[in-house]
C-alpha cells in the first residue's frame, strides 16, 4: 500500500508524483509519526475550516526541547523567537496577535512600494548576461521589505537571507539537532538586530512596521513584551521574504519554460492578469502542507480522529486535486473556477495573501518583460531545496539570448 514519504526518488525536484500517487491510492492514513495524512481537497478544507482543530504550539514544542536540542550551557532562543508566530497560536492569543499586525499591514500601500522594488531590481541586473532566478525573486522582496521595515540596504545584508531561509527550515520535518542549534543563533542575531530597530525606531519621524507597533502600543498599551514584539517582527519578515522568494522562482521557472505563457502575461490586461496570478499561486502552492491538532473526537470522510491527534495536510496535493480543477497539472491561463487553498481558508488563512496576490500582479509583466532577454540553457536545471513543508529552489541558471 504506498504511504506518504518525501524521501522518495525524485521527491524534492516534482512532488506531485508521488502526491498524486497518495491522493489516489490512499488519501487518508497514518503517517511514519502516527500522524493522519490528508491528501483530498475537500477534507483538507473541511478540516482547515472547522473549529474542531488547532495549530500545533511551535514555541511550546521548543521550550519542551531546547535542553536536549541545545545543551544545558546554551542561551534558548527558539522558543521565544517563535513566540508569537500567527500559524502556531491559537483562541485569544491569535486574535490579539492577528489584529495588532491586521491593523499595521492595512495602513500600507503596498502597490508604488513593489512597482519601486521591481524597477530597481531590474535596474540592478540590467547589464548582467548570466542571471540566478533565485536572486532576482530574493532582491524584489527585499527591497520592499527595506522600505516596510524602513532599512537601507538589506539586499546587501548576507546574514538576513540566511536568516529568513533558516527560519523557514525551523518549521520542517526531520531537522536534525546541528540546524537547530544554527537556527537558534541566528535568532540569537536577530533579537539584537530588530531589538536594536525597535528600540530606536522613532514614530515621530518614520512610517514603517517598527514605528507603527511601537506607536500602537503608546497609544494603547498591550499586553506584548518586547521581546514578543520582536518575535512578531521576526515572522512578518520572513513571511514577506521567504514565501515571495519561493513562489516567485517557481513561478518564473515556469515563465522561461513556456513562452506561450509569456506571450500571454505580455498581452493580458489587468483583469487576466488576476485570474492568472491565482492559478499560478494554485500551481506552485509555497506552503505545500500545514498541520492541525484534533481539539475532540470526531470523524472526517470515515476515519476517526481522537482528540489530540496530529493531522497533516496536504495543501499542494488538495489543489491539483481533479475532482475539483479540470487539467489540475496543467497551467490553465483563464481558469474560471479556482478555490485553491495555497493561503488557507478559515481562521488561520494567511494574513498577508492581499500583499502576496498585490506583489505577483505588480511584478508577473515587467519582470517576464525583463526575462525575455534570457534563456534556460538546454542542459539548465533548477537546484531545489530539499525541504518538505516550503518548496523552492537554491538557484535557476539564465543566460542572455
Amino acid at each position: 500500500m504506498i504511504r506518504w514519504n518525501p524521501y522518495t526518488p525524485g521527491y524534492f525536484n516534482n512532488p506531485y508524483v508521488h502526491l498524486k500517487e497518495c491522493r489516489e491510492l490512499a488519501p487518508i492514513h497514518y503517517g511514519v509519526h502516527n500522524e493522519i495524512m490528508f491528501f483530498k481537497y475537500r477534507d483538507v478544507k473541511t478540516i482547515l475550516k472547522s473549529p474542531s482543530f488547532g495549530v500545533t504550539n511551535l514555541s511550546g514544542f521548543f521550550k519542551e526541547k531546547e535542553l536536549i536540542i541545545l545543551g544545558e550551557s546554551a542561551c534558548p532562543f527558539l522558543s521565544k523567537g517563535t513566540a508569537k508566530w500567527l500559524m502556531y497560536l491559537n483562541d485569544k492569543e491569535h486574535e490579539n496577535t492577528k489584529q495588532l499586525v491586521d491593523s499595521i499591514l492595512r495602513q500600507f500601500n503596498f502597490n508604488p512600494v513593489i512597482e519601486t522594488a521591481v524597477e530597481n531590481c531590474i535596474r540592478a541586473n540590467k547589464q548582467n548576461d548570466v542571471i540566478d532566478i533565485v536572486d532576482i525573486s530574493t532582491q524584489i522582496p527585499l527591497y520592499v521589505i527595506e522600505s516596510f521595515f524602513g532599512i537601507e540596504g538589506m539586499c546587501k545584508l548576507q546574514e538576513l537571507k540566511k536568516f529568513s531561509h533558516l527560519l523557514a527550515i525551523s518549521q520542517d520535518m526531520f531537522v536534525p539537532k546541528s540546524v537547530y542549534r544554527e537556527i537558534n543563533a541566528v535568532f540569537s542575531w536577530a533579537f539584537d538586530f530588530f531589538g536594536d530597530l525597535y528600540n530606536k525606531s522613532d514614530a515621530a519621524t518614520q512610517s514603517n512596521i517598527v514605528t507603527l507597533l511601537k506607536q500602537a502600543d503608546s497609544l494603547k498599551p498591550t499586553d506584548f513584551t518586547n521581546d514578543e514584539i520582536i518575535s512578531i517582527l521576526i515572522v512578518v519578515f520572513m513571511a514577506a521574504l521567504e514565501t515571495t522568494k519561493d513562489s516567485m522562482s517557481v513561478i518564473l521557472y515556469e515563465i522561461l519554460k513556456n513562452p506561450e505563457l509569456s506571450d500571454w502575461i505580455l498581452n493580458a490586461d489587468d483583469t487576466a492578469i488576476n485570474v492568472l496570478s491565482e492559478e499560478l499561486l494554485r500551481y506552485v502552492s509555497p506552503l505545500q502542507y500545514t498541520v492541525r491538532i484534533a481539539n475532540e473526537n470526531c470523524v472526517i470522510s470515515n476515519q476517526k480522529v481522537n482528540k489530540g491527534d496530529r493531522l497533516f495536510l496536504s495543501l499542494a496535493a488538495a489543489n491539483r486535486d481533479p475532482e475539483i480543477f479540470e487539467m489540475p497539472d496543467s497551467i490553465i491561463f483563464n481558469r474560471k473556477y479556482n478555490p485553491h487553498l495555497s493561503f488557507g481558508t478559515g481562521v488561520h488563512s494567511c494574513l498577508g495573501a492581499k500583499i502576496a496576490r498585490n506583489e505577483i500582479r505588480n511584478w508577473l509583466k515587467p519582470v517576464t518583460r525583463y526575462l525575455n532577454e534570457y534563456k534556460l540553457d538546454d542542459k539548465a536545471e533548477p537546484v531545489w531545496q530539499k525541504t518538505i513543508f516550503m518548496r523552492g529552489m537554491h538557484s535557476l541558471i539564465a543566460t542572455r539570448k
